[in-house]
Order: C-alpha cells, then sequence, then structure tokens
C-alpha cells in the first residue's frame, strides 16, 4: 500500500474501531466503577443489559457509528455523495431501529413529520455526533480537492445538526483528516485548523492524565465539551494510537462520538498499520469499510 492508502483505511478503520471500542462502556459517567469492572479496554464488549445499547454485540458500533454506517452503504450504492440520497438512507434507517435515538435525530424526524423537505429539517443541534459520522465521506473523497471535501462533510452536518458549533466542528474535523491523509504532521495541524477556543481549552489541561482532563473539560456530549476532549487525547497520546482509543473509553460519558473524531484523526496520521488487528478482524462492520475502500 502507499502512504496515502494506508492513512485512508487507518481514517476510515480508526473511526470505527474507537466507536466500537468505547461502545461497551458508553455513557458511563463514573470513571471508577468504570475502571473497576473493565479495567483498561483493550478489547471490544458488549454493552450488555441496562445499558443504553443493550442489543448490541461487541464489535459493533453506537448509534452515530451506525449513522455513518449508513453513510458509507449510500456513498456505495449511489457511487458518490448525494445528499438526498443518503437522507433517504438516514430516514429509512429508523423505523425498526432496535437501538438509542439521539435528539437531534428525533428533532429532525419531527421536521420531516410537518412536512419540512427533508434535506432542509435539521435540528440546531449543537452536539457532536453529526460532524462525528463523516469518516466514510471523508474517505470516500480524498481524491477531491480539500474545499470540495470539507462542503461535501458540511452539507452532510447540515442535515441534521444545523447549528454554527456543528458547521465549525466540521470544518475542522474535515480538513485536518485532508491534511493529515495526505501527510501533514499531527501537532502543526491540529495548531492550524481547529478552532482557536477549543484548542486553548484542550491545551490548557495537558498536564492531566485523561480522566482528570476529561472530567474537567467535560464527558457530555455537547462540542463544547467533546472536541477539546479530542484534541486533548489528540495532543496527548497521538504517538500512541491504541492508548489514545483506551484513554478514551476509559474517561467515560460520551466516549463513542469523541472515538469517532478521535480515529479519523489518529488514524489518518499513523495509517491502517497502527490499528491492531484484531481490532479491524472483529469488527462487525469490516466487509463494508473493506468494499467502501475498494
Amino acid at each position: 500500500m502507499s502512504d496515502i492508502t494506508k492513512r485512508r483505511a487507518g481514517l476510515l478503520f480508526g473511526s470505527f474501531t474507537a466507536d466500537a471500542l468505547s461502545l461497551g462502556v458508553h455513557w458511563i459517567y463514573d470513571c471508577e466503577e468504570l475502571a473497576k469492572k473493565f479495567g483498561p479496554i483493550d478489547r471490544y464488549y458488549a454493552a450488555g443489559a441496562g445499558s443504553y445499547h443493550p442489543k448490541k454485540l461487541a464489535g459493533a458500533q453506537g448509534h452515530v457509528g451506525d449513522q455513518a454506517l449508513t453513510l458509507a452503504e449510500s456513498l456505495k450504492k449511489e457511487m458518490g455523495w448525494d445528499p438526498s440520497a443518503y437522507m433517504k438512507a438516514w430516514i429509512d434507517m429508523w423505523p425498526e431501529y432496535q437501538d438509542y435515538i439521539d435528539h437531534a435525530t428525533k428533532t429532525t424526524l419531527q421536521n420531516i413529520e410537518g412536512n419540512n423537505e427533508p434535506t432542509l429539517a435539521a435540528s440546531h443541534s449543537e452536539e457532536l455526533a453529526g460532524p462525528a459520522r463523516i469518516a466514510p465521506l471523508i474517505a470516500f473523497l480524498i481524491d477531491q480537492t480539500e474545499n470540495d471535501l470539507v462542503e461535501a462533510c458540511i452539507q452532510q452536518t447540515r442535515l441534521t445538526h444545523d447549528s454554527e458549533l456543528a458547521i465549525e466542528s466540521t470544518r475542522f474535523i474535515a480538513t485536518a483528516s485532508f491534511q493529515l491523509t495526505h501527510g501533514a504532521e499531527l501537532l502543526q495541524t491540529l495548531e492550524d485548523t481547529a478552532p482557536e477556543w477549543a484548542f486553548k481549552k484542550a491545551t490548557s489541561v495537558l498536564k492531566n492524565d485523561a480522566v482528570e482532563a476529561i472530567s474537567e473539560l467535560g464527558q457530555s456530549c455537547s462540542i463544547q465539551a467533546a472536541l477539546p476532549s479530542v484534541i486533548y487525547l489528540a495532543l496527548k497520546y497521538g504517538s500512541d494510537l491504541p492508548t489514545a482509543f483506551t484513554k478514551n473509553a476509559m474517561a467515560g460519558g460520551d466516549n463513542c462520538a469523541r472515538a469517532l473524531v478521535l480515529g479519523m484523526l489518529l488514524g489518518a496520521q499513523h495509517g491502517i498499520d497502527a490499528i491492531p488487528k484484531d481490532w479491524i478482524d472483529s469488527l462487525a462492520a469490516k466487509p463494508l469499510l473493506d468494499s467502501l475502500l475498494s
């Protein structure tokens, strides 16, 4: 494989393996409880009864990761980025969906039921979920210009998360991922592309370990908390992809949304060879992701 091919595959599989690694402990906010029950998260777990994902098996994706898989399926079927086609597929996934449905999704679906045009029915959510779904789109469009790729990613986010913070985050994630896949260096890319407010918050807690830092920044789904947490993890542990993914999972809260973004950045930086092979082979979505890359 060429470097760009490895980085492209790393971006895609990084996003989904990091999400799957966090699934079994998703939305556990008590990090002491999490550590006692699971120890270091270095393999996939099923979330189990009493969780937000009681029917999910080990190696599956969370509810945001499932939306990213729907995006991958749409890109493969349409052989290109078609917002209307993706939105139809996104709408069609929910009637029989057997997992958690988030507030932005419910709001968007309600707007559509109120006779809004599906591509203009978005919530105004400021959660990281909308920007976090874009790994398949970046991998698919990586040979396009940076501007075209970024604009397509923004279109994707606007379908369900039409807020200034969501668009700002998407622009950063897409731009950084594009540049990293094409060989840019991680620290300089983060300094150049991250929103100033988020980078400043991330660097303010760099001396703390992940649990302390993310507890201070915020463990929640909101971009105000989650985006600085992702940047912190990339700065603090960016030289060691498996450790970064584990540290994210162990920091609790909405570790799945953080994981989807962290996986893009570090996967693009290091390439697919940095992801443990058993994480790739045990991923339920591996056949779909392999087909998208080919």
